[in-house]
């Protein structure tokens, strides 16, 4: 069956302004929703980061820094500021240069969008250049239902982005590869009682993980065993999963949130999860949807997969009375992004015909048009799944 993509000019309007509110994550399903920016200009009080394990200073992603000797190897990763049909005031996700004029990012950042800004470097409230979006395409098969393969889309801006970074594409599953990740989200640790925040919002942040398995793998073994019915056909692609070990946990902690090997465990799955890198282990948190996930292949970094969804797996399902009764793989209920929490990111390999087929040639002539900001182009997508 032929697939095809949809694509949508947008209108040059001033982005609005920020709000000072964030809000609610699930507990229980993926969730996937852009987060309420605000950071910038004006914040202090620095709290940890990014789901990781350690002060912020050491998991900021600033401008110019090397990676495995790459000097200013994350430079083409961006900040991107949006408004959208539906919410209410500017909302951030991530993104990743993959040609001069654009950028692969999440397609459920770009859901019912009205405008957005793209900041590349972004550091310490300063961009080592800014554009504009004019138009951008989904992927095919993208309606808002995650974990088909089909979170992408990509995004035009107004003008070529010279002297950063450009992204070449992995043709090949990275399944079992550590690698590493990248976004302008929310701040926080594995430890922390409450949600990644914008204290740390002047910069982006990265961290290290591996992709243990797939969704489609882990889920159909869990629905086997339980009748949970999480299960997603990936129609359009696959969908890398991640968990969040609890690096310097006793020994105890470190298997009990060891979640996709407990899952394993209690559904003979096929895959193995060992009990993570270290103090550099991390997980996206909000705002990281669209980030880039990049693998080493020995002289670059490749772009890997784009940040779809996060899921506190464990309430309900691997907890006191719960489908498997245990103590529970979720260390901070309260925390979206603490340790025994999952993740999940698109793979690009599956899309490599698409990208280049979008960057290569004109955009189609027919759009729907967002005027002044003033049209609304479909619903929002549904984000969460129980």
């Amino acid at each position: 069956m032929k697939r095809t993509s949809r694509a949508w000019l947008v209108a040059p309007v001033a982005l609005a302004a920020v709000v000072a509110a964030s809000p609610a994550m699930a507990q229980s399903g993926r969730v996937s929703t852009p987060n309420l920016w605000t950071g910038g200009a004006g914040l202090s009080g620095i709290t940890p980061n990014s789901s990781n394990t350690s002060a912020p200073s050491n998991w900021r992603l600033t401008a110019g820094s090397t990676f495995n000797g790459v000097q200013g190897a994350f430079d083409g990763t961006a900040l991107l500021l949006f408004t959208a049909s539906g919410l209410s005031g500017t909302y951030a996700c991530s993104g990743s240069l993959v040609s001069s004029q654009y950028v692969l990012t999440a397609g459920h950042c770009t859901d019912g969008l009205l405008n957005m800004s793209v900041q590349f470097g972004y550091t310490n409230n300063t961009a080592l250049q800014t554009r504009n979006v004019v138009s951008y395409v989904q992927a095919p098969g993208w309606n808002g239902t995650l974990d088909t393969g089909a979170d992408l889309a990509l995004i035009k801006l107004d003008a070529p982005v010279t002297n950063l970074p450009i992204y070449k594409l992995s043709k090949t599953s990275d399944l079992g590869k550590q690698y590493i990740m990248t976004g302008y989200g929310t701040s926080g640790t594995g430890f922390q009682n409450g949600n990644p925040n914008w204290n740390d919002g002047n910069y982006g942040h990265y961290g290290y993980n591996v992709f243990d398995t797939t969704s489609d793998v882990f889920e159909s073994a869990w629905d086997a065993a339980t009748g949970d019915n999480v299960y997603t056909a990936p129609t359009y692609g696959h969908t890398y999963v991640t968990d969040f070990d609890f690096y310097n946990g006793t020994p105890t902690q470190q298997s009990q949130y060891n979640t996709l090997q407990r899952i394993a465990d209690a559904s003979a799955g096929s895959w193995s999860s060992d009990q993570g890198l270290g103090v550099t282990e991390a997980l996206i948190a909000g705002g990281d949807s669209g980030g880039g996930d990049f693998v080493w292949d020995g002289s670059q970094w490749v772009l890997s997969a784009v940040h779809s969804w996060g899921w506190q797996f464990c309430s309900g399902r691997i907890s006191p009375g719960g489908l498997v009764n245990a103590p529970s793989c979720d260390y901070k209920t309260g925390n979206s992004s603490s340790y025994g929490d999952l993740s999940g990111s698109t793979a690009v390999y599956d899309h490599i015909d698409w990208i280049n087929s979008v960057i290569a040639v004109p955009e189609p002539g027919t759009y729907g048009l967002m005027l002044g900001g003033l049209a609304v182009v479909g619903g929002l997508a549904r984000r969460r799944r129980a």
